[in-house]
């Protein structure tokens, strides 16, 4: 759960910010949102519970978690704009998890997410959530560094199976060749060309010959595999990065029969038990942990999905419900002793606001 949260939280904080300068958002209005953000993401309390042992949550469950801390600050999302910023977000980490073919990576994506994210908050009038990200990052080295190798490979499973059959296309990834035209993620290659060197020497003992033994696959075109040169954790949404030209792939057309688009989980099923659809209760805890206030009355909407969002009404699409503790679980006595410590607010969604309408997003699903 901590990398999970840590990781999509920071996915989170590179599409905001590309976002809120895009459409030329108030600079005083959009360094509110990033920290107000950050601080509730990364509050001490709140992260000390996240690195607490607990089993995993499902994606229904988690996403209420970025639920409220989306409307953490004056920003508001229509409920549409946030499934498909959750589903970009879900993207982006699955993508740098598949890819990182040494069990290491994982460490160092978070680590180098943490970093851009401070490096973000740096650059801004109000610096003062900067702190909080290095005392998560020293807690990272911390929980995670002396790890054995069979207990980060079961926690890449662990991580691998809360991605299951996920696959949303992303107009990004498939420009810069990060998915093929199936919307599958491209992985690196799993071999170098050569597996070995057989050497041969005289009868006297002296070097007579070398032959690099190859293999059948490594005959494969190394571009069929993954090619983008940003390293993994990378903020994709830059705009001032250097743009990647894929190459082309014949593996893109030859994966082979796949299912219709519409046999796959479609959002709406997806969270249907976080609209009102049944479900358990377990999602409530650590989202019931976030330090979330009652919003000020200069809030704004930002529709990310304009041409979907238009002529929806600030009501329904505007609210984040509200969280009440419940028990059921193992986890019930751990997190339920922190509840009285914090303050949380009742309502996650103010009325009125600017009316700021955002373009389509630039990598929308």
């Amino acid at each position: 759960m901590p990398l999970l949260v840590v990781n999509l939280g920071c996915e989170m904080t590179y599409i905001l910010e590309q976002r809120l300068k895009a459409q030329n958002i108030p600079a005083d209005k959009a360094c509110k949102v990033l920290n107000d953000v950050i601080r509730t993401m990364f509050d001490p309390g709140y992260v000390d519970k996240l690195f607490a042992p607990q089993d995993m949550y499902t994606v229904s469950q988690t996403r209420k978690i970025f639920d409220r801390l989306a409307h953490s600050s004056i920003m508001r999302l229509s409920e549409s704009s946030m499934d498909k910023l959750f589903d970009l977000m879900m993207m982006g980490f699955k993508y740098q998890l598949l890819c990182s073919t040494k069990l290491e990576q994982m460490m160092e994506v978070t680590l180098l997410h943490i970093a851009t994210v401070r490096s973000i908050v740096e650059s801004l009038p109000d610096k003062s959530s900067a702190p909080l990200l290095g005392a998560v990052e020293a807690l990272v080295a911390r929980t995670y560094s002396g790890m054995a190798m069979g207990q980060l490979h079961l926690l890449r499973q662990s991580l691998l199976r809360f991605f299951q059959d996920k696959r949303v296309k992303v107009s990004l990834f498939l420009q810069e060749g990060i998915q093929s035209s199936m919307g599958r993620i491209i992985l690196p290659t799993p071999h170098n060309a050569y597996v070995g060197t057989a050497t041969t020497y005289d009868m006297g003992g002296g070097l007579e010959g070398q032959t690099k033994l190859k293999v059948k696959s490594g005959s494969i075109d190394a571009q069929e595999f993954f090619v983008h040169p940003a390293p993994l954790g990378t903020n994709l949404y830059n705009k001032d990065r250097t743009k990647v030209a894929p190459p082309p792939r014949k593996g893109d057309a030859i994966t082979g029969p796949i299912k219709p688009e519409e046999e796959y989980k479609t959002t709406n099923d997806e969270y249907a038990d976080r609209r009102g659809g049944g479900g358990g209760t377990e999602f409530a805890y650590l989202s019931a942990l976030l330090n979330v206030k009652p919003p000020p009355a200069d809030n704004f909407k930002l529709n990310l999905f304009g041409e979907e969002d238009m002529g929806m009404g600030p009501a329904s699409s505007s609210k984040v419900a509200s969280m009440t503790f419940v028990g059921a679980g193992k986890n019930d006595k751990h997190l339920a002793g922190v509840m009285s410590d914090l303050s949380l607010g009742d309502k996650a969604a103010g009325k009125g606001g600017d009316g700021h309408d955002l373009l389509d997003l630039m990598d929308g699903a």
